[in-house]
């Protein structure tokens, strides 16, 4: 990668910290500047990249600096047009998940960015584990035949973040966590075609600000025929982020026991075979080389914010349900 390009982040928190030392190990890309409503949330960002410009106010940082790509890293709720003045300027954008709270919202953000043809990645990061990369090439190329069953469960059990709790803020756990075995779920079936759910507060009515669903379940339909069961939960085990899915293919099913880890169990072959897969790549640092290889042109191994105003359509159909089949 040799084009110079210059980074700016929104929002200075754990995600755009993680992102910005991923970064610094490119030598044509410079981390110039962060926005943040408070200049102390920069602290962290700021012994990351020192010398790195802080502003309190979007428009003047998009005035104010030379940006070619913007990292954009912030809650659900904060989105207010901050991705479409960025990429009506050419720039080139990274888009934690969700990409806002809203569908409506996230049209308006998808059709700006078509417009201006910048290219966009949002950062589904479960998408480049190699036993998810693995398994992914093995459908393309036939060898897993037709995918038919998804079945994935995201168990943990935190208040996490203050706005984190009220659903006008975050959307809930579906919108926030859940999300992302949608976005495997659509990356192994294609995509999805109807959805009906429930979603529910059920252990954390006691807790002072808690608005939105501590537990949720939906059955999911996709285009290729595939079928998928998706569960969330926030009332397991406290301190743990448990993560599992299982794909049923034709000939091949995968068993992940955590993001970065799965058994292969061949059921073409007699006797079954099973293969181990784990991952020791830095999910983010590869998701990192991908938006910056498409932005050179080089590849396009990337997740469009079209996928992500597909995952948007899918848990708010999932939040909105109760029990009621929607068509995405």
């Amino acid at each position: 990668m040799t084009k110079k390009l210059n980074a700016a982040f929104i929002g200075g928190g754990y995600m755009s910290q993680t992102h910005a030392k991923n970064l610094l190990k490119f030598p044509n890309v410079t981390i110039t500047a962060v926005c943040e409503t408070s200049l102390e949330n920069c602290t962290a960002l700021k012994e990351i990249a020192p010398g790195i410009a802080t502003y309190t106010d979007f428009d003047q940082m998009l005035a104010s600096e030379a940006i070619d790509i913007l990292y954009v890293c912030i809650p659900p709720f904060a989105h207010n047009g901050q991705v479409e003045k960025a990429a009506a300027k050419g720039i080139h954008l990274f888009l934690e998940k969700p990409i806002t709270i809203t569908v409506e919202h996230g049209e308006s953000m998808t059709d700006a960015v078509k417009k201006a043809q910048v290219i966009t990645h949002v950062g589904y990061h479960m998408r480049y584990s190699k036993p998810a990369q693995e398994l992914k090439k093995l459908i393309s190329n036939g060898k897993a035949g037709k995918p038919a069953l998804f079945h994935g469960s995201w168990e943990c059990n935190s208040l996490h973040s203050p706005w984190w709790m009220h659903k006008d803020k975050c959307g809930g756990q579906v919108f926030e966590q859940v999300i992302h075995l949608y976005d495997m779920a659509v990356n192994f079936l294609g995509e999805c075609e109807a959805v009906a759910g429930y979603t529910a507060n059920l252990t954390h009515t006691n807790v002072e600000g808690y608005t939105i669903d501590d537990n949720s379940v939906a059955t999911l339909k996709f285009k290729s025929g595939g079928l998928a069961n998706i569960t969330g939960t926030n009332s397991a085990i406290p301190n743990e982020w448990n993560v599992y899915c299982t794909v049923v293919c034709e000939n091949i099913t995968a068993k992940f026991t955590s993001q970065t880890e799965a058994v292969f169990y061949f059921t073409d072959k007699t006797p079954v075979e099973q293969v181990l897969v784990t991952s020791d790549n830095d999910v983010y640092y590869d998701e990192t080389v991908a938006f910056l290889n498409a932005i050179e042109g080089i590849s396009n191994d990337i997740i469009p914010i079209e996928t992500g105003l597909h995952t948007l359509k899918m848990v708010e159909a999932v939040c909105r349900s109760d029990g009621e089949l929607i068509q995405i």
